[in-house]
């Protein structure tokens, strides 16, 4: 009830404007009012005097109020008074109101396009709520509970039309609901276009507004108007003091000092520095220049390197749509976080792992197993992945060794040339450009090496980690070998297990699609993602059976002289080669293999091996009566160079021993143990005392050779001294003793196993 016309008033009212006015000889309260208007018989007059007011509540006392000609002259003269005044201020509102709505019509006119548009759309909706409430007779709440729920309906009705579309079956239940018309786009619901809901939501993805928005935006309209619905403009921010620079030269350092050092550094610089034009900016100016005015990269240049840097910037997404298998290959090599047992020392070893990726269905192809990333390693990867796939187009890998040799690249004898690949090279800091191959690296092989117990990565328990260590050294040292550390064997069969489980686990970066198993959405895997191309028509190019063998070859240049072609210092001999005396040939070897190399002819057109005119063999006038494989070679120089290394290591050792010694020692002539009698020195001797010998002594047990002992301690294990164990135990910790063990016919593990018995 407006105030201006208020001619009625109930106990409560009466008593708050006597209480206020001060006036005397009147009721203050409201039961005193009550009371006075019984006494005065007020409420027995009829109701154009004093009637019910009806009220919001229920339950409570019914209220009455009186008119204002049956109160004293002196309250109905206050009460006139006020609403006059009532009045005055409600004009004086209703003016303010209309000026303010002009104001935001202004505004309204001043906002962007993009602004507009959000409010616009902010408005559509809050009306569409507001009229289908009123429509159902319902409050605003109702309204907005029902607009929720009609965009969840929506949003269900159009994953289960995409279920249809794609042929998976429906419940009776999803079935119905199709049938049913949604409130959110039908003639008798909201009347809004699912697009509106993005524009107002003004986020790109964002389909659906939530209920504490609408909530919200009824707030700000109905105190602020239609106009505050626009999105807020950024507030312009004031330019970053020019003295900020100067404390930058302390702060963005490789070192990353915190901001209070920097900061107490750079003003002892300042401090009573003359030629300072500028007034030096606070510890907390520095704090939030750093955290509201610095995005994430410039905050941290100076204090990171580039490929530090390169990571917290933007990136291009690379897409792989409407490319076949095979088109790219990309790898990678990795040392593995987990020790192994070497395959010919047992000592503790971190293989190497390479692997190759397919980059359309992200499909592990091949992988090698070796102790370093090489030419060879590569080599062995790229076999696997193109003899059991297919040969790729292009190879992405990144500047190593292992792919930027010639092998690889040569024009005549290159795995690229010969494979017909194109060979692409990542750029340097480029890390992030080999994302797809340096996620499954560490998806697969950091899984694996967390599975065994010698985990020796930093996230390791330090504790655990020191106690395997000691272990297998110590196991090393005694027997040989270590029973905590995997063979190779185990090795290549988990590791081949790893990429096998990997092809079959769906993939984030694969598209979509229905599980006809569990008729759920989930994305594809590797092997079902390839699997879907070859139902496309994709067909791999593959390498010929006859070809398997030789295609991955490596071959080098060598000229043919009456005969012979030489390779890795040794010789190799055939009578078809005669022809062919001070020509260029290709000569193809095997990394384990020295007995023979394959020659072919030198195709000076394509600069490939061309016809093969013999398979050479090693003959007796080569340098060594023994053919030396690639392989066995590498091992020698190997060490031999350790060799070097320790031979000069101990002639440092023993030199600064000896010069120690110089330094220290202090001859000093012994004297002689006399007594003087009569001034004449007498020398005193004495005989040493000569122990009774017994009899007879029972005779210690000597053997001719090492293999002797390890026969006889077979045969009597509960015979064995303390002295004999420790020999046996390090002859088992040599390589070449165990190899004579085995030529003697001594089962090592029999033995080592009976000194862990007696150990």
């Amino acid at each position: 009830m407006s105030a201006a016309a208020q001619q009625f008033f109930t106990a409560r009212e009466l008593a708050d404007a006597t209480a206020a006015r001060g006036l005397a000889g009147l009721p203050m309260t409201e039961r005193g009012w009550r009371k006075s208007a019984t006494r005065e018989g007020w409420n027995a007059l009829p109701e154009r005097l004093a009637r019910p007011r009806a009220t919001s509540g229920t339950g409570g006392r019914p209220t009455t109020e009186y008119h204002l000609s049956l109160l004293p002259e002196a309250l109905q003269a206050a009460l006139t008074a006020r609403t006059a005044t009532v009045a005055l201020q409600a004009a004086h509102e209703i003016q303010t109101e209309a000026a303010r709505r002009q104001v935001m019509a202004i505004r309204a006119q001043a906002l962007g396009a993009h602004a507009r548009g959000v409010m616009e759309a902010r408005a559509e909706i809050l009306t569409t709520i507001e009229g289908y409430a009123i429509a159902h007779g319902e409050n605003r709440a109702w309204g907005i509970a029902s607009f929720v729920n009609a965009q969840k309906a929506f949003a269900d009705r159009q994953e289960i039309e995409l279920r249809r579309e794609s042929g998976a079956p429906l419940s009776p239940h999803e079935l119905a609901s199709l049938s049913r018309p949604l409130e959110l786009t039908s003639p008798t619901g909201f009347h809004i276009a699912p697009e509106r809901l993005r524009v107002a939501n003004d986020r790109r993805n964002a389909m659906s507004v939530s209920r504490r928005a609408l909530y919200d935006w009824f707030k700000v309209r109905d105190e602020r108007g239609v106009v505050a619905l626009a999105p807020v403009p950024p507030k312009e921010a004031e330019p970053i003091p020019a003295a900020f620079a100067e404390f930058l030269k302390f702060y963005a350092m490789p070192s990353k000092p915190t901001i209070s050092d920097a900061h107490a550094q750079y003003l002892k610089k300042v401090t009573g520095d003359p030629g300072l034009h500028h007034m030096p900016i606070t510890l907390g100016q520095a704090r939030r220049i750093l955290r509201e005015r610095m995005n994430n990269i410039e905050k941290h240049v100076g204090r990171e390197g580039l490929l530090t840097l390169r990571s917290r910037m933007a990136y291009v997404t690379r897409t792989t749509e409407g490319m076949w298998p095979t088109t790219i290959y990309t790898a990678d090599g990795k040392t593995f976080d987990a020790e192994i047992a070497d395959p010919v020392t047992k000592n503790p070893i971190r293989p190497e792992i390479t692997t190759i990726l397919d980059v359309v269905t992200r499909k592990v192809v091949g992988i090698s197993l070796a102790r370093s990333e090489n030419q060879r390693t590569v080599a062995e990867a790229l076999r696997n992945s193109c003899v059991d796939n297919g040969i790729p187009a292009i190879f992405y890998v990144d500047r190593g060794p292992g792919y930027k040799n010639e092998a690889m690249d040569a024009d005549v004898s290159g795995l690229m040339g010969r494979l017909g690949i194109t060979k692409m090279h990542a750029l340097p800091y480029g890390s992030q450009a080999k994302g797809r191959i340096e996620r499954p690296q560490a998806t697969i092989w950091d899984v694996l090496a967390k599975r065994l117990p010698t985990y020796i990565s930093r996230d390791m328990d330090k504790e655990a980690k020191q106690f395997v260590h000691k272990k297998t050294r110590r196991e090393i040292a005694e027997f040989g070998e270590s029973r905590l550390l995997p063979s190779w064997e185990r090795f290549v069969e988990l590791a081949w297990g790893m990429v096998a489980e990997y092809n079959d686990r769906p993939h984030r970066g694969l598209p979509k699609f229905i599980d006809p198993e569990t008729g759920k959405t989930r994305h594809m895997s590797p092997n079902e993602a390839w699997a879907a191309h070859v139902r496309d028509g994709f067909h791999p190019v593959q390498v010929d059976a006859d070809e398997v063998d030789d295609l991955f070859r490596p071959y080098e240049t060598r000229v043919a002289r009456r005969g012979e072609v030489q390779w890795n210092s040794n010789t190799y001999f055939d009578h078809a080669l005669v022809p062919y005396h001070q020509k260029k040939v290709m000569v193809g070897y095997d990394y384990h293999q020295a007995d023979r190399v394959w020659v072919r002819e030198f195709d000076v057109e394509t600069g490939q091996p061309g016809k093969l005119i013999c398979v050479a063999r090693f003959e007796a006038n080569a340098q060594r009566y023994v053919p030396v494989s690639y392989e066995q070679k590498a091992i020698e120089d190997r060490a031999k160079s350790r060799q070097a290394r320790i031979g000069k290591k101990s002639a440092e050792i023993e030199a600064e021993r000896l010069g120690l010694h110089l330094v220290e020692h202090q001859p000093v002539e012994p004297a002689p143990f006399f007594e003087s009698i009569e001034d004449e020195p007498v020398r005193i001797s004495q005989e040493p005392e000569v122990p009774d010998v017994p009899a007879s002594l029972p005779r210690r047990r000597t053997f001719a050779s090492d293999e002797d002992l390890a026969a006889w301690a077979l045969d009597h294990p509960e015979e064995l001294t303390p002295n004999q164990i420790n020999v046996l135990k390090s002859c088992l910790g040599s390589q070449t003793a165990r190899d004579l063990f085995r030529m003697s016919g001594i089962d090592v593990e029999a033995l080592r196993t009976l000194l862990r018995a007696v150990a």
